[in-house]
């Protein structure tokens, strides 16, 4: 039966005046990255850790540790999940109606080993990156090409706002923010295509799930998007060279590199449009071993 390492892992927030809604975690046969989806300038229901998102996150987090164990499936933990965090927000919330593109929503990617086999489960548009001990590199994620889709949207939202120069998060644009709730108002409903972590619980129905053929020993990084931009929009590494430079220096230096794209070479995000000068960027640096 294979087993899983956790080797190193990293998170920071995209900003020092926001909260970090992001986070990461694992058990004896899983590692998981999670990235809470921030605000649309709504009233916080919960009021924990500084924002709904940041709440859930750490909210799954620790369910996923409690709950991921041998024998009960994924789907299964995701349906308990949000059916725990429902009565966590309908409670707060006291009773007031809550409008849809408030409410708390996470991506979510992990690994895990059931039996002889490793397989990957998400929600949303966080990254998996591995790379077996044949060299041959498996990538995915539970919307396929998310990035392409948010640096096209991205784009238009700064021809609309004024940029960075206005707004260091242009969801803080009215015109921006408007269009934002209606996208999200649309998330985890009959029909609809996006599905996440929240108050869902049929979320579940609609999990990605992959068995991964991969030759062991083999390496690899769960990434909130905000870290997987090294790849998917900054275009610095190849996969396989960062799941490498992740092992040979580790996640720290990459932060920074990350943060030097975002923050010195192009703080107007003219060259790599983005919805925030910088996001929350998580990894978890990961071995699967025979």
């Amino acid at each position: 039966m294979p087993s899983i390492r956790i080797i190193d892992s990293i998170t920071a927030p995209g900003s020092a005046s926001r909260p970090n809604e992001d986070s990461a975690g694992g058990n004896a046969t899983c590692a998981f990255v999670i990235d809470g989806a921030t605000g649309l300038g709504g009233t916080s229901i919960v009021g924990l850790h500084g924002s709904d998102a940041a709440w859930l996150a750490r909210f799954a987090q620790s369910t996923f540790e409690e709950l991921v164990r041998n024998g009960r499936s994924v789907a299964d933990v995701v349906r308990e999940l949000n059916q725990r965090a429902a009565n966590v927000v309908h409670e707060a919330a006291s009773a007031l109606p809550i409008e849809a593109w408030n409410l708390p929503i996470a991506s979510f990617q992990m690994v895990r080993i059931e039996g002889d086999a490793l397989v990957t489960h998400g929600l949303g548009d966080c990254r998996l990156f591995l790379v077996d001990a044949d060299g041959a590199v498996i990538e995915t994620s539970a919307i396929k090409a998310a990035y392409a889709n948010e640096r096209d949207g991205a784009r238009k939202a700064i021809a609309l706002s004024g940029g960075f120069a206005t707004h260091q998060a242009l969801a803080d644009a009215p015109v921006v923010r408007e269009e934002l709730r209606r996208r999200r108002a649309a998330y985890n409903q009959a029909g609809g295509s996006v599905w996440t972590l929240g108050t869902e619980p049929a979320a579940a129905d609609h999990l990605a799930t992959e068995q991964l053929t991969a030759t062991l020993p083999a390496r690899g990084l769960l990434c909130s998007d905000g870290f997987a931009a090294l790849v998917d929009q900054y275009r610095r590494y190849g996969i396989a060279d960062l799941v490498r430079a992740a092992g040979d220096t580790g996640l720290a230096p990459l932060l920074q590199e990350l943060r030097h794209i975002e923050r010195i070479e192009d703080p107007d995000g003219q060259q790599f449009p983005r919805f925030k000068v910088s996001d929350d960027a998580t990894a978890v640096l990961f071995e699967i071993v025979a």
